[in-house]
């Protein structure tokens, strides 16, 4: 019996050598340095990789892919499917459906095989190419095969990324045997969406089948209970973790710390702190910052600060999320030397100054009015900032009149083939009008539109107020009847920046028309709409034209703002007629003119900010 056990072992293994032979004999015809080689060795991942490499074909190499699979005890690696994932991107172009490639491969004589449809869904998953991996789970049943446990898990993890959430619930709910990484990815994606509720009907599901979240998983549920006030789920997990054999780390409880803040509850907080130092878990940087972070969104600034006094006298280094947070805090008291001084030390202490540093301490500049800094702030930041960084900068640029500077941020986005979005255009042309170039703001609203088919309203009406601003009434009123007849998003802003330029145009028929039709493309007027139009109409006497307009007010209950009330008042109180029609709301005024108002006319301006 044991000469039989053996004999039948040696044989496996012959046949397992000339079954390699015969099959990739052509690939020894073709390439000589690949197959004979590995025909003559054990099928190792460094044969298996050069020889993915050298294929003079992607056919024959998805089809020695899918071969080498089929071997005992063989298992391709990472570098394997990240060199197919090109391969069958390959195949998809040039023969567009997964069936003619299953084709395809059957007249190399590939067996087509439930493993087949596996392996190419893991390639296209992990590809990101999520519709032909779709497509393979189609396939699959067309074929009769049955989806296993991995492969639902996969098609799980696609839907969710596609945003078809139903579609992966479905999936969930239709795995049989569920194991670890069924309730691991739909805890990540939920976590992702913050939607807390399906998080806890998958944990509690999670753990009544025997799993247990890893340890990554749970800082990420924690993070999110915390997030959302939820600090009562957020004491379960820790529970959970304990009880799960991980510990409970110093950050964990600096996340409880914060938790308690953002439900509004800084005792809880302080008394958690406390208690942290009673069990001998000392809190580091990261618990000093959430406390401090924690007193300062309250108001409570005298406690911030005694904190901050805390972390220097234990002598603890600030990081830059602290150093942000105390450009910020200064900012909002109006300490902007101070925030300064936190700005300028940051060299000293050898931190690099991120995207929300930057944000903060434009703040700072803009609200202290100390604009001729921001030039010399930004200096040397040179080419090493973001998309979103470059719009900031930009953004404060134009709003201070710097258009130069903004339009060389903008250059400098441009050659760094940055994804250009909504808010960078926006910013451009703004600034290409403030700056004295309406001609060429035009034009390059005309290039963008051509190539950008949704931008959104604010895009429009920021030009076009822009223009407005500028004097360029009727170029402006001509590119909001484009953007209504190339039908652009357009919103109630776009339409009262058009009426504002309507009414200083003195084009004011076309501005209560206007106004009017608002309602028919199911846009309604704001209180910012009506001010803008009575404010015109008063300043033109258009009386009855402005007791129509009040009228409308009346009836759809819209509550003016004190100024245009003024104006209102002013005009039509004159006339016994219409102080009768209008008694009521003129007595109700009356109350309102005897506190102290400010009636300057610049209140009837409309501007859209680029930001």
């Amino acid at each position: 019996m044991l000469w039989r056990c053996n004999w039948v072992k040696q044989r496996k293994k012959i046949l397992n050598t000339l079954s390699f032979s015969s099959v990739h004999g052509q690939y020894s015809l073709e390439n000589t340095a690949g197959p004979r080689s590995i025909a003559s060795k054990p099928l190792t991942h460094d044969n298996v990789y050069s020889c993915l490499r050298e294929s003079p074909s992607d056919l024959k190499t998805l089809n020695f892919f899918f071969w080498c699979a089929r071997q005992n005890n063989y298992f391709h690696d990472d570098r394997a499917f990240d060199h197919m994932v090109g391969v069958v991107e390959k195949l998809t172009r040039e023969y567009y459906s997964i069936d003619r490639i299953i084709e395809e491969l059957k007249v190399y004589g590939c067996e087509i095989k439930p493993r087949v449809f596996l392996l190419l869904l893991e390639i296209f998953w992990r590809g990101h190419i999520y519709d032909k991996a779709i497509q393979v789970y189609t396939g699959m049943s067309s074929f009769g095969y049955v989806p296993n446990t991995r492969a639902m898990n996969m098609m799980m993890d696609v839907n969710f990324k596609v945003n078809l959430v139903n579609g992966a619930l479905e999936i969930f709910e239709g795995i049989r045997f569920r194991n670890f990484f069924s309730f691991d990815i739909a805890l990540s994606h939920f976590c992702s969406r913050g939607d807390l509720v399906c998080v806890k009907i998958v944990l509690k599901r999670m753990i009544g089948e025997g799993f247990y979240p890893n340890t990554e998983r749970f800082g990420q549920i924690l993070r999110l209970c915390c997030r959302t006030g939820c600090v009562a789920e957020a004491f379960q997990v820790v529970g959970l973790m304990i009880c799960s054999g991980i510990s409970v780390s110093v950050n964990v409880w600096s996340m409880l710390v914060s938790g308690f803040f953002r439900s509004g509850e800084p005792q809880k907080a302080v008394d958690l702190f406390n208690k942290m130092i009673q069990i001998s878990c000392f809190p580091n940087l990261v618990t000093y910052t959430s406390l401090i972070k924690g007193f300062v969104d309250l108001g409570m600034v005298e406690e911030a600060f005694t904190v901050l006094s805390k972390v220097q006298s234990e002598g603890l280094a600030p990081d830059i999320v602290l150093c942000n947070l105390m450009i910020h805090t200064f900012t909002r008291l109006g300490r902007f030397e101070e925030a300064r001084n936190v700005f300028t030390s940051l060299k000293k202490r050898k931190l690099v100054p991120d995207q929300y540093t930057f944000v903060s301490i434009l703040s700072s500049l803009c609200l202290s009015g100390e604009f001729d800094l921001v030039p010399r702030i930004t200096h040397g930041i040179g080419t090493d900032f973001d998309l979103v960084t470059g719009n900031l900068l930009s953004n404060c640029f134009s709003k201070i009149g710097y258009y130069s500077y903004a339009l060389k941020v903008l250059g400098i986005m441009s050659n760094k083939d940055l994804a250009l979005d909504c808010y960078t255009y926006t910013v451009y042309l703004t600034a290409l009008c403030r700056g004295g170039a309406p001609r060429a703001a035009i034009k390059m609203y005309e290039i963008i539109t051509r190539e950008n088919k949704h931008l959104g309203a604010h895009f429009h009406s920021a030009i076009i107020d822009s223009l407005i601003e500028l004097g360029r009434y009727n170029t402006a009123i001509h590119l909001f009847k484009r953007c209504i007849l190339e039908k652009y998003p357009l919103d109630v802003v776009s339409f009262t920046v058009a009426i504002k330029g309507l009414m200083r145009a003195k084009r004011i028929d076309e501005a209560c028309s206007l106004c009017s039709d608002m309602k028919e493309n199911g846009i309604f007027p704001n209180r910012r709409t009506y001010r803008t139009i009575i404010s015109g109409l008063c300043k033109e006497k258009e009386t009855e034209k402005v007791k129509k307009i009040l009228r409308e007010c009346i009836e759809e209950g819209v509550e003016l703002d004190p100024n245009t009330k003024f104006k209102v008042f002013s005009l039509l109180s004159r006339y016994r007629g219409d102080f009768s029609e209008f008694r009521s709301v003129f007595e109700k005024w009356k109350s309102e003119f005897t506190e102290n108002m400010d009636v300057s006319d610049s209140d009837d301006e409309l501007f859209v900010s680029v930001g």
